[in-house]
């Protein structure tokens, strides 16, 4: 089956720009102060500009092009600089305003391909309120001129997401500019001035950059401040497609990343964790209720008012079924959810349903979706993705209300020509909601989520109806470019669902598709950590948004997230590249590590909210709030999130190896792509391991005995020429290690005296 490649972007050419942008040809073509920079690339020229108000850093492409950054302003004056070589390939600035002193310290961080970091500081003379600042970059051509140029505006930072903006510039030729603001580094700005930076990055062409947000709480006087930490990566040609947009976007982001600070990691006992959970689940009668003699569990802690639904229970069986697998031990909740099952399909309908049919809502306020006659378009399939799970693993009811359910899901995509609208009548199939705003579409990534079931419907039967399908729907995210993401755990469960597609039919585009997914998703991850706030009690960095404009990260979409970003890698393998490897590894890290800070009790009281949307917040119970946010706003707004509380599951059941031959249990941060097991004694024996990631970045390793006192115990990297791991640290009860991303090791053990490791040669 044959798709054609569209590009989804729109170049925009200005007609009227800002005030910020107009009278730039004349101010920075006239100038002369402008000087040649003492460091240069190795193509190119980079100038030093100083005009009445703002201290520029040119860029000019051999092709003609320029880059202008604006690295400091002051709306008064600025007066003059000086300027030092600050190391090997680095030059600092110091320009005095009427504002104050700035510092601009500027690195160039690749001489072949133009890749440079400016860091702006300021000391305020006197205390003032930060009100209307300009942008920091300005697209031109050779004349100065911000008005002949066109160019395309790929993606910018939405909400609290990373403060980047992605662009190419078609006229002149080239290039492509990605941008990423450092928004850690701003950590004090946010507190002096009580801002957030949500939404402070942007383009509007020729436009890009941080515009500092306005407040009236005053910076104080006579101390340092950092107002902008940029990165800008300049490539001179423009992609050529939307995969090739979506690979630069990645490789751009990761060459960032590389170079960040990142917070330090802390052991979180996610056993632990599952196991108070599944207490909490069972015993605390505001997590469940009970109906004909079954149990069924609320959506939020509390809410029993309305009738239970079918995502809720799969949400949280499919993962209590792994991690019971994990540890060897089955669970009553898992059985008491999985009768609940063939409850939610309706015969008049011939599909499962949302809500428990004959129950009633039992409220007064309802919102759009508290509806049994409404459907929205996700969730449908979401359903049946679980069901299709529960069947794949050889659950006989499960299989036969997925099968019997596949009808109505493809009438469905007929009757809207697999192009999804946010609401439907589960009877009529009337379109109830087409948009989620005007002119913005559906829900776009359900194309990629029913060909998922259908490729499980196709792996159930062997049957080609629902290939043909799974290609037809695939077809539809053609064109998307970054406006693909409507809910980030369905896109990444588009991107799993296009690979096993491209492995079946060897047809790429879909690989390509699956990569344009991932890029979509990582748009979306909260590369920040605020330490403002709130936020100096928790974590938010590498979190990623759980809608496509959502203001807070959340636990049921990331730890769904973290265990279909787990499938993508292990089914890609060697396929995936070294950055997009690196930055669902460091995702993957960084969740393991914060996403304690959902529970309640791991929160002071004062960040939490009082009183939820949903239901009530109980603080003792492992369950998790749905919303973090960013440091000046409580969590817990939306509610205690009963369908999040698998996550817990997830976290143990994938970041801890265990084989029921193996004395040892292994923690790794980073996800197991490929792993294995020998021995060849009871004694004795090796497990292997491939992790993602790439080999310039770290993460932890720690093993635990299973039982009683630590064997003995070494590390190797499985290689050629392989070398022995040292302990970090060593307790009683476990052993830390640091390995590295995109490695294979070797892990020795023997259960009585030490034995002489044997290396390969």
């Amino acid at each position: 089956m044959s798709v054609g490649v569209v590009s989804s972007h729109e170049p925009a050419q200005p007609d009227v720009i800002s005030q910020w942008a107009s009278g730039l040809k004349n101010s920075l073509g006239q100038n002369r102060n402008r000087t040649v920079a003492a460091l240069q690339f190795s193509t190119g020229l980079l100038e030093i500009c100083l005009d009445t108000t703002s201290f520029w850093i040119i860029y000019s492409f051999p092709t003609g092009g320029k880059v202008a950054i604006r690295a400091c302003y002051d709306p008064q004056a600025l007066y003059d600089y000086t300027s030092q070589e600050d190391g090997d390939r680095a030059l600092g600035f110091r320009i005095n305003g009427a504002l104050g002193q700035f510092h601009v310290r500027l690195e160039l961080l690749d001489n072949d391909r133009p890749f440079l970091r400016y860091t702006t500081s300021l000391r305020p003379a006197s205390a003032f309120t930060v009100q209307s600042f300009p942008r920091d970059v300005y697209l031109l051509d050779k004349t100065y001129d911000p008005l002949k140029t066109e160019g395309v505006v790929h993606i910018t930072q939405n909400g609290p997401t990373s403060g980047l903006a992605y662009v190419s510039c078609l006229k002149p030729k080239g290039p492509t500019l990605f941008y990423f603001q450092n928004l850690t580094a701003l950590n004090d700005f946010f507190e002096q001035t009580r801002t957030e930076p949500s939404s402070v990055v942007g383009a509007k062409w020729p436009e890009l950059g941080l515009s500092l947000p306005s407040s009236d709480t005053p910076l104080a006087k006579h101390r340092d401040v950092v107002i902008s930490d940029a990165f800008l990566t300049l490539r001179a040609d423009t992609p050529k497609d939307d995969y090739q947009t979506a690979d630069w976007f990645i490789d751009e982001f990761a060459r960032v990343y590389r170079l960040l600070d990142k917070p330090a990691t802390a052991y979180y006992d996610w056993p632990q964790a599952a196991d108070k959970t599944i207490r909490s689940l069972s015993r605390s009668s505001a997590c469940y209720q009970r109906i004909n003699n079954r149990f069924y569990l609320n959506a939020y802690v509390g809410s029993s008012e309305k009738p239970p639904e079918s995502m809720v229970q799969l949400c949280v069986l499919v993962p209590m079924l792994a991690y019971q697998a994990w540890k060897g031990r089955p669970s009553k909740l898992a059985e008491q959810l999985r009768q609940n099952v063939p409850s939610f399909y309706r015969d008049d309908l011939k599909t499962v349903v949302r809500w428990l049919p004959g129950r009633p809502f039992r409220k007064s306020d309802l919102s759009e979706e508290e509806d049994h006659n409404k459907m929205d378009s996700w969730y449908l399939f979401h359903i049946l993705m679980n069901l299709g799970r529960l069947a794949l693993q050889g659950d006989e009811t499960a299989r036969e209300i997925f099968l019997k359910s596949l009808d109505f899901a493809i009438e469905a995509a007929h009757r809207f020509k697999y192009e999804w609208p946010v609401f439907y009548h589960v009877k009529t199939l009337e379109i109830l909601k087409s948009e989620t705003k005007p002119g913005e579409k559906g829900e776009q990534d359900v194309p990629g989520v029913y060909t998922y079931v259908m490729m499980q419907a196709f792996e159930l039967t062997n049957d080609d109806r629902y290939l043909r399908e799974a290609e037809l729907s695939a077809g539809k995210l053609v064109g998307s470019g970054f406006n693909l993401l409507y809910q980030t755990n369905i896109t990444i469960m588009s991107a799993v669902a296009l690979v096993k597609l491209w492995k079946t039919t060897g047809n790429r585009l879909y690989f390509d598709l699956s990569r344009l997914c991932i890029a979509n998703t990582i748009a979306k991850m909260w590369v920040w950590n605020g330490t403002f706030g709130f936020g100096k009690n928790y974590n938010t960095f590498m979190g990623v948004s759980c809608l496509k404009d959502a203001s807070y990260i959340a636990a049921y979409e990331e730890g769904e997230s973290f265990a279909t970003a787990l499938d993508y890698l292990r089914l890609l393998g060697s396929d995936a590249s070294p950055s997009l490897s690196l930055m669902l590894a460091e995702y993957m890290k960084y969740l393991i590590n914060r996403g304690r800070y959902y529970y309640p009790y791991e929160l002071p009281g004062e960040a939490v909210a009082d009183q939820s949307k949903e239901g009530q917040i109980r603080r003792q119970l492992t369950i998790p709030l749905e919303d973090l946010r960013t440091g000046w706003q409580q969590a817990g707004q939306v509610g205690q999130e009963v369908y999040g509380s698998a996550s817990a599951f997830v976290a143990a059941a994938y970041a801890y190896q265990r084989h029921e031959r193996m004395p040892l249990t292994i923690f790794v941060e980073y996800p197991v792509i490929e792993s294995g097991f020998r021995d060849s004694r009871p004694d004795t024996g090796e497990y292997f391991m491939h992790l993602a990631g790439v080999p310039e970045l770290a993460c932890r390793l720690r093993i635990f005995p299973n039982h009683g006192s630590l064997p003995n115990v070494r590390v190797f990297t499985d290689s050629e020429t392989p070398h022995e791991i040292l302990q970090k640290n060593r307790t009683q009860t476990y052993i830390d290690y640091e390995v590295v991303g995109g490695t294979r090791y070797r892990i020795e053990w023997q259960t009585g005296r030490r034995k002489r490791s044997t290396k390969k040669s």
